[in-house]
């Protein structure tokens, strides 16, 4: 055996893909990071076949990023005390060579990491949305393509919503107006709100959801951070307010995909 591997020459060929349409067509190993795995639970893609199979795939890495996000959040916010610090050091020192009324101002902590985390979350939250409507097209249950979930006015998913009463094949009308029911139900409960306070951060009044904010005495003469206030949306905390979300979109994943199978 050893003269043989001595005397033969073992020529290894790897064949890489020239672009992305290749790697496209074969079939995807996914190497999970642990944040994703639990979503896979949910979005098993060997429960699914044809069109539906590679949205399946999507939508759990898209909920994987949520709980990854998710995770930054409170890692970020345990640690706000340390994250503050130095700017709280750098506003004492200014303030103790020209006083000011601190009343006059309010004071925010620029930490980009917080600020990237709050938009990545609510942005995944949408980009999921647009992702598992996509199931209603794959599976059958509407004529034409969904490729999002789109406003129509000022209605979130007002498209879809339009899709569901209107576009429905004849013989899934049954199935297409549970999911509309479920839709509507989860609308009220969190999708509305998720959406609209995504698209507050684009306006001038999201400013305040991105930063951590000091609340300031003064003591004896000296300037004191007496507490740092968390960003937060609808008067929750927004580390609170990503989990209770999350909760909010594993209820509703697999009310839905039980609908599509089941109903």
């Amino acid at each position: 055996m050893n003269n043989f591997w001595e005397n033969t020459t073992v020529r290894i060929v790897i064949v890489m893909p020239r672009n992305m349409d290749e790697i496209e067509t074969k079939i995807p190993v996914i190497l999970l990071h642990e944040s994703t795995a639990p979503a896979f639970f949910i979005f098993n893609p060997n429960d699914w076949g044809g069109k539906s199979k590679p949205i399946i795939n999507l939508c759990s890495v898209n909920y994987g990023l949520l709980i990854y996000t998710s995770k930054m959040i409170n890692d970020i916010f345990e640690k706000a005390d340390v994250l503050c610090s130095s700017s709280f050091e750098n506003l004492r020192v200014q303030w103790k060579k020209a006083k000011w009324e601190l009343s006059q101002c309010n004071y925010f902590v620029d930490v980009p990491h917080l600020h990237l985390s709050i938009h990545s979350f609510l942005s995944s939250v949408k980009t999921f949305l647009d992702v598992i409507v996509q199931l209603l097209s794959a599976e059958g249950l509407v004529s034409g393509e969904v490729h999002g979930f789109h406003k129509k006015g000022n209605s979130v998913g007002g498209q879809i919503l339009q899709i569901l009463k209107k576009n429905t094949t004849k013989i899934n009308k049954n199935k297409a107006l549970s999911l509309l029911d479920l839709i509507i139900k989860h609308k009220a409960i969190w999708i509305d709100n998720a959406v609209n306070n995504r698209d507050l951060l684009i306006h001038p009044e999201g400013f305040s959801k991105i930063m951590f904010a000091l609340v300031l005495s003064e003591i004896n003469g000296d300037l004191n951070l007496e507490k740092i206030l968390k960003p937060s949306f609808n008067g929750i905390a927004f580390d609170k307010y990503a989990s209770d979300m999350l909760s909010s979109i594993e209820i509703f994943s697999n009310e839905f995909l039980k609908c599509l199978k089941n109903a």
